[in-house]
């Protein structure tokens, strides 16, 4: 593993994502792990990456803002980094006044998923 992919703490995490973006594109460990680490370098304090799908193109994030709302986004991906431009928003939350179900969402399309980040296992 190259360590100047990912930062201090996320080692478990990188190398479990590098595994299945190697199975799910058929592509080498370099490869993987340059997808890893953008695909992870994109999340931050407000925005939790949640998973993978479409075959491993796509990372499921999930932002959490106030203003505009929350929302989870299907962006694409690959060794250029995260396609924010072609972001696809899935869900969005509808009313400040309610609690974000955001993991109600979720639950139900967790199968739907490649892989699914532990922090939503």
């Amino acid at each position: 593993m190259n360590h100047d992919f990912v930062s201090f703490g996320r080692e478990e995490v990188f190398a479990e994502l590098t595994e299945h973006i190697v199975e799910l594109r058929e592509i080498s460990d370099g490869d993987a792990e340059v997808m890893a680490s953008k695909v992870l370098s994109r999340a931050s304090s407000t925005i939790h990456l949640v998973g993978l799908s479409d075959n491993g193109k796509r990372a499921l994030y999930h932002w959490e803002t106030s203003n505009p709302g929350a929302w989870a986004s299907l962006i694409p991906f690959d060794e250029r980094g995260v396609d924010s431009l072609n972001a696809i928003i899935i869900w969005q939350a509808t009313d400040e006044d309610q609690p974000d179900d955001f993991e109600t969402w979720l639950k139900l399309r967790l199968d739907g998923l490649d892989w699914i980040h532990p922090d939503y296992v």
